[in-house]
């Protein structure tokens, strides 16, 4: 999958990927945004307050969101997401993304509804293979219609 450390910009299965990401770190999001565009991945910026919005309109195939953001939590975000998939059948995957990753932490993000729980910052070439191994799992074929 890899090739001399490098995850390849033009796999099949993240091009066109819908990627939601919720951070109300400008810095993080004007940085991250076009690492994951250079893999083919759309990706739509947005600030907790209007992330649901974003969510219902645009449909992303996966959900990342910072889960300590002040005044809001990343936590209620994905338990509405997680109402809302389950009324109408379909699971998005959702990463927590977050300064610091203890056991308890982790756990809880779990528990909560998320997939997994990274760290900031985020190696891109390990994130987007974690990426393409959830749209597969979410979605194994893609391509069949």
């Amino acid at each position: 999958m890899y090739l001399k450390n490098r995850f390849p910009n033009n796999s099949s299965f993240l091009q066109g990927l819908r990627v939601l990401l919720v951070d109300n770190d400008v810095n993080f999001c004007n940085s991250f945004t076009p690492m994951l565009q250079s893999y083919g991945v759309s990706v739509q910026a947005a600030f907790l307050g209007q992330a649901m919005e974003i969510f219902l309109q645009w449909q992303p195939d996966i959900l990342l969101s910072d889960i300590s953001t002040p005044n809001q939590d990343g936590y209620a975000l994905i338990h509405q997401v997680r109402t809302l998939t389950g009324e109408r059948g379909k699971v998005v995957p959702a990463i927590a993304l977050t300064s610091t990753v203890t056991e308890d932490m982790y756990q809880h993000a779990l528990l909560a509804g998320f997939s997994l729980c990274v760290a900031k910052p985020v190696v891109i070439d390990d994130f987007v293979a974690v990426l393409g191994i959830l749209a597969i799992a979410n979605n194994p074929y893609p391509h069949a219609n």
